[in-house]
């Protein structure tokens, strides 16, 4: 698998295709406030479609914990290096995701009520105050999958399953307990660089994501809460 090495939180912002077994992007879907039915409804319905793709009953439970993140409300921090973090903050349908040097916002950006902004340092400001303006476009940190995501992946994972075994545990990440899988090359494959490797997906219990391993890059968070702090998603001069 290689060196393991955490990825700067600039990389980790444009980064939007990073996955357990293949490529899969890793998105803030802009619809998720339907609430829990709305969240226990996906589930399931992620759920039957990997049953219905072959896969094992555990593997379809991870992925169905994972489709429930759209809906769940948590705070994640993310460790770069050179003391650069990514943090996402959730409370449906309110989005946000800082890109941090320190203690200090290099950019935000965040859905609030539908309205998407993306805010910088004022440098006329105070020190951490932001200026935001509306943006268009979807906001695409890492956090939870996307739908079509995790259709994606639940059909590139039936169609691995002659080539690698996938195996789900538990782990302590963040200071919680995390559902992992992993998937590893099945005994014989050669390992020369040309086929897969070892991955890793690791999930709170509300699905979010704590740790992604795939080709050596790896986003693990070091921080994680379901609390999230009162004026998180304010837009006018908001600060961290």
């Amino acid at each position: 698998m290689g060196t393991l090495r955490p990825m700067p939180a600039a990389a980790i912002l444009r980064r939007t295709a990073i996955g357990a077994v293949t490529t899969a992007a890793l998105a803030v879907a802009g619809c998720g406030d339907g609430g829990a039915q709305v969240g226990a409804d996906r589930a399931d319905q992620v759920r039957s479609a990997a049953l219905r793709a072959g896969l094992p009953d555990d593997v379809a439970s991870v992925l169905a914990l994972a489709a429930r993140a759209d809906d769940a409300s948590f705070q994640v921090t993310y460790a770069g290096t050179d003391g650069a973090r990514l943090v996402v903050s959730q409370a449906p349908p309110d989005r946000r995701i800082d890109v941090m040097q320190g203690d200090r916002v290099v950019e935000s950006r965040v859905l609030r009520d539908r309205v998407a902004y993306r805010c910088a340092p004022d440098p006329a400001g105070a020190t951490g105050e932001l200026r935001c303006s509306r943006a268009a476009g979807a906001i695409e940190p890492a956090g939870t999958f996307t739908d079509e995501a995790l259709r994606s992946f639940t059909d590139q994972l039936a169609a691995s399953k002659a080539t690698l075994d996938v195996d789900v545990d538990t782990r302590k990440i963040a200071g919680v307990d995390a559902t992992c899988l992993t998937s590893t090359p099945k005994a014989g494959t050669p390992l020369d660089g040309t086929g897969p490797g070892t991955d890793v997906l690791c999930l709170s219990a509300e699905g979010a994501q704590l740790l992604v391993d795939r080709d050596g890059d790896r986003l693990v968070a070091d921080r994680y809460t379901t609390e999230v702090p009162e004026g998180t998603f304010d837009v006018s001069a908001s600060s961290r």
